[in-house]
C-alpha cells in the first residue's frame, strides 16, 4: 500500500456508483456484444462466489436478541467448509496472516526474513516501531486528531467524527505496527463507546487511553477507560450520585470489562460498587473529575470486602481511594485473568480455542500483573496457531485487508471508507456496551455487500481519493502470470487449485484487459478463501 503525497481534498460526495476515471486497455478490447456478455459472466461469477459465503439463515435471524446475548459464538458456523485453514502450511504466513490487517508482498518478506518468533517480537514491541509516515500523513490530513480538548469542544462534531475514522483507516491500512492496530481493534469492542452518544470524547479515549495502552498492561489500561469522560458519560457514570447512584458502569466493568457475566459477582455486588464510585464524574468540556458531593460515604460491602464509613472529614483523596481500591480488586481477581483470557484467546487464536490455551493465558496473566504483550506470546505460540483454524474476517478487517493486498494509493480514504460501512460495520457505531461480535455468523449473511465492495475498490484509479493499480499484478502480462501474482500478492502462495482455476478461466474467457484483470482481482478477494485468516 501507498500514500500518495498530494495534498487532502473535500470530503468527496456519498454518490459512488459511477467513476469518471475508466482503466485503460492493456492489449485488444472485446467487442460491444462480447463486452456485454463478459460484464454478465463477471456478475454471475461474483455473485456466485459470494453467495457460497453465506450461512443458510439471514443477518437478521442470526442477530442476538437482547443487549445481553453474549458476544461469543455457540460452535462452529455450519458451512465448516468454508474454511480454507487446513491448506495453510506456513506457520509464517498463519502468523502475518492473524497479527495484521491483512498481508501484502512487503509485509510477507518482512516476517520471513525475521522468522516467526522474530516477527512476533517485532509486532510486540511496537513502540519501537518507526511509524512517522503514517502519523505523519494522520497529523497533516486530519488536523482534528491532534487538537487538545478545549479546542475539539468548539469545532463541527460531524467533522471530528469523521475525522477519526479516517484515521482509524488510516493506521489500520498503513501502520507498520499492525499487531498495535489488530489489538486496538479488539480494545476498542471490550471497552465500547458509542460515538453516537460521546461525540468528540470518543477521540480523546481513543487516542490517550485505547491507543497508549492496547501493548501495555491491563490494570494500566482498565483504570485508565475508568477515568476516560468518554466511558463515563457513555455508561452514564457521571450523572451517577448518591442517595441514587446509577448502576451502568458498575454492571459493566464486571460483567464486560473483568470479571465476565459468571465471574462470581452479584446484584449486591453491582449495587455496592455503584455506591463506591459515586463522586467518579466529568467536568468542563470532558475532563474526569472527583465531586465529593456526589459521594456516598456510608459503610460498603463488594466482593467480601468491607469498605467501612468515611466521617464528613474524609478529603477528597480519601474518598476516591474506594473506587481506586474496587477496581484494584478487580484487576487481580482469577475471574478477571479467566475472562480475559479467554476472550483475547478468541480474538487470536480460534472462537473455541484450547481450554489449555486459555489457563496458560490465565496463569501468565496472574504472574506478569496483566502484561498484555505476555499473555499475547503465551496464545501465539507456533504450536497453538498452527492447530487453530481459520477466523472469519469483520467487514473492517476484510476491507482494509484488501486494500492492503492491492496495493492501494491513497490521498483521501474517506470515499472508500464511506463505502466500505456499507458491509455493517461503521467505526465506533456499535451502540451496546459489548462491541461488535467477533462472531463468523453475526458476519456471514452481508456477502453480496462484501462482493459489492470488492468490485468497487479493485476499479479505483482516481488521482484525489483512493487508486489501484494494477501494474503490480501485471509482471508478467498474462492470464498465468496475473494469476500468479494473484497467488502471491493476496493469499502468500496459498491459494488453492480449484481458486487459482477458476480465476484463470475467467480471466481467459474474455479479451485480455486492464478491466478484465481488475475484475480478476475483484473475484478473488470475494471468494471464500479471502474471507479467512
Amino acid at each position: 500500500m501507498r500514500l500518495r503525497s498530494s495534498p487532502p481534498v473535500a470530503p468527496p460526495k456519498t454518490d459512488m456508483s459511477t467513476h469518471a476515471d475508466q482503466p485503460e486497455p492493456v492489449s485488444e478490447i472485446a467487442p460491444p456484444d462480447a463486452r456485454r456478455s463478459s460484464r454478465r459472466r463477471f456478475f454471475a461469477l461474483g455473485a456466485s462466489a459470494a453467495a457460497g459465503l453465506a450461512a443458510a439463515q439471514t443477518l437478521e435471524a442470526q442477530r442476538p436478541k437482547s443487549r445481553g446475548s453474549s458476544p461469543f459464538p455457540t460452535g462452529r458456523p455450519a458451512n465448516t467448509a468454508a474454511d480454507p485453514s487446513a491448506a495453510w502450511s506456513d506457520p509464517v504466513l498463519r502468523l502475518v496472516r492473524r497479527i495484521t490487517m491483512g498481508m501484502n508482498p512487503e509485509e510477507v518478506a518482512l516476517a520471513r526474513r525475521l522468522g516467526y518468533a522474530g516477527y512476533l517480537d517485532y509486532q510486540l514491541r511496537a513502540s519501537a516501531i518507526d511509524d512517522t509516515a503514517i502519523e505523519s500523513i494522520v497529523a497533516s490530513r486530519l488536523p482534528m486528531t491532534q487538537m487538545p480538548l478545549a479546542m475539539l469542544a468548539m469545532q463541527d462534531g460531524n467533522e471530528i467524527n469523521s475525522q477519526l475514522a479516517d484515521a482509524t483507516w488510516y493506521r489500520a491500512a498503513f501502520s507498520k505496527a499492525q499487531l498495535r492496530e489488530r489489538m486496538v481493534d479488539f480494545w476498542t469492542d471490550h471497552f465500547t463507546v458509542s460515538l453516537n452518544k460521546v461525540g468528540y470524547l470518543k477521540l480523546i479515549d481513543d487516542r490517550d487511553v485505547i491507543r497508549a495502552n492496547a501493548l501495555g498492561t491491563f490494570p494500566a489500561l482498565l483504570r485508565a477507560t475508568s477515568q476516560s469522560a468518554a466511558m463515563l458519560r457513555y455508561l452514564d457514570q457521571n450523572q451517577s450520585r448518591t442517595p441514587t447512584p446509577n448502576q451502568n458502569y458498575a454492571r459493566e466493568i464486571m460483567e464486560l470489562h473483568t470479571l465476565g457475566v459468571d465471574g462470581g459477582y452479584s446484584q449486591t455486588d453491582v449495587a455496592e460498587l455503584s455506591r463506591i464510585l459515586t463522586g467518579w464524574t466529568t467536568a468542563g468540556a470532558g475532563t474526569f473529575a472527583f465531586n465529593r458531593n456526589f459521594h456516598d460515604r456510608n459503610a460498603k460491602m463488594f466482593l467480601g470486602r468491607a469498605f467501612p464509613a468515611m466521617p464528613a472529614t474524609a478529603t477528597d483523596v480519601q474518598m476516591k481511594a474506594e473506587g481506586d481500591a474496587a477496581i484494584q480488586m478487580l484487576v487481580v481477581h482469577p475471574s478477571t485473568a479467566a475472562y480475559l483470557s479467554l476472550k483475547m484467546a478468541r480474538w487470536l487464536l480460534a472462537y473455541e480455542p484450547p481450554q489449555a490455551v486459555v489457563d496458560a493465558t490465565a496463569a501468565t496473566y496472574m504472574s506478569t500483573g496483566g502484561d498484555i504483550k505476555a499473555m499475547i506470546r503465551t496464545i501465539l505460540s507456533g504450536k497453538n496457531l498452527m492447530a487453530s483454524p481459520a477466523k472469519y474476517k469483520r467487514p473492517f478487517h476484510l476491507a482494509i485487508s484488501a486494500m492492503r493486498g492491492m496495493n492501494a494509493e491513497v490521498v483521501n480514504i474517506r470515499q472508500a471508507r464511506q463505502r466500505a460501512d456499507q458491509m455493517g460495520m461503521p467505526v465506533f457505531m456499535w451502540e451496546q456496551p459489548n462491541g461488535y461480535p467477533d462472531r463468523v455468523d453475526w458476519w456471514s449473511g452481508l456477502v453480496i455487500a462484501r462482493w459489492s465492495y470488492m468490485q468497487y475498490l479493485s476499479t479505483q484509479v482516481s488521482t484525489t481519493t483512493t487508486r489501484v493499480d494494477s501494474t503490480p499484478f501485471r509482471v508478467s502480462d498474462t492470464a498465468d502470470g496475473v494469476v500468479a501474482q494473484i497467488a502471491t500478492r493476496l493469499f502468500g502462495g496459498e491459494i488453492s487449485p480449484a481458486l487459482r482455476s477458476q480465476l484463470l478461466t475467467y480471466l481467459r474467457g474474455g479479451a485480455y484487459s486492464d478491466a478484465r484483470v481488475r475484475e480478476t482481482i475483484s473475484l478473488a478477494v470475494s471468494a471464500q478463501e479471502y474471507q479467512w485468516f
